[in-house]
């Protein structure tokens, strides 16, 4: 039987080019709602639901995201990817899974993209939803600019920007859990891309969507709030819904 995960990664090494000026001394994970840095949001949320064992995967400006995040707590894992120019967040995942995991026995974890502001209720939701893999979906939602979710018979088969709205079960919030099964199928597949193929730039999800070939994930109905943060509008948007 799976042990209650203790353990979670939290993406952040990207640039945030579009939330500039805010972003031009400080990485995008810690732009403030409210004036509330994301990340800082993500570690409370975390926190709250009893998950202390957290790894950060940093990157632009690492120097400003470990003062902030050792300024407030203590702990916390951060793990710098030097070559997050050249990278994307599946990178920074096989980065993040090889740290917390050294010895090579990959266990379940929770996983984050740290441009996500959202309710604490949502670690809740997936916590209390059960054994097995999830991903957090916004049901009924349909977004251009989100990772959209395909189910058939109970089952996540598909996830990618490019999902129709016909075909569309809803968006996913970039939120995860990884049971075990589903945790080394994901890092399996981030190993062929990047150790393998060499395809440093993609997108988490495309080693997410390969591993949905090799073990169920299921969805985790959105509980709360979230808004997706990439450029000023979106940040003017959380800041209205979280106020």
């Amino acid at each position: 039987m799976e042990r209650e995960v203790s353990r979670a990664l939290i993406l952040a090494a990207g640039l945030g080019t579009r939330l500039a000026p805010i972003t031009n001394d400080r990485p995008k994970s810690l732009v403030p709602v409210n004036g509330k840095p994301i990340l800082i949001k993500q570690i409370e949320n975390l926190k709250e639901n009893g998950i202390e064992d957290i790894t950060i995967v940093s990157g632009y400006r690492a120097d400003k995201l470990a003062e902030a995040v050792n300024d407030k707590f203590s702990g916390i894992k951060i793990v710098e990817s030097v070559d997050y120019a050249s990278t994307n967040n599946m990178y920074s995942a096989y980065l993040g899974i090889k740290a917390m995991f050294p010895d090579g026995n990959i266990g379940a974890f929770y996983m984050m993209n740290a441009d996500v502001f959202f309710d604490g209720s949502v670690i809740e939701g997936l916590k209390e939803a059960g054994e097995g893999s999830f991903i957090v979906v916004d049901e009924g939602r349909y977004m251009e600019e989100s990772m959209k979710v395909v189910v058939k018979d109970g089952r996540i088969t598909d996830i990618s920007k490019a999902i129709s709205e016909a075909d569309a079960h809803g968006c996913s919030i970039d939120v995860y859990k990884f049971g075990c099964e589903g945790a080394n199928a994901f890092y399996k597949r981030c190993c062929e891309y990047i150790e393998e193929k060499k395809e440093l730039k993609k997108w988490s999800e495309v080693a997410l969507n390969d591993a949905l070939a090799d073990t169920a994930f299921k969805v985790c109905p959105l509980r709360g709030r979230w808004f997706e943060i990439d450029d000023h509008n979106d940040l003017a948007a959380a800041e209205a819904l979280f106020r």
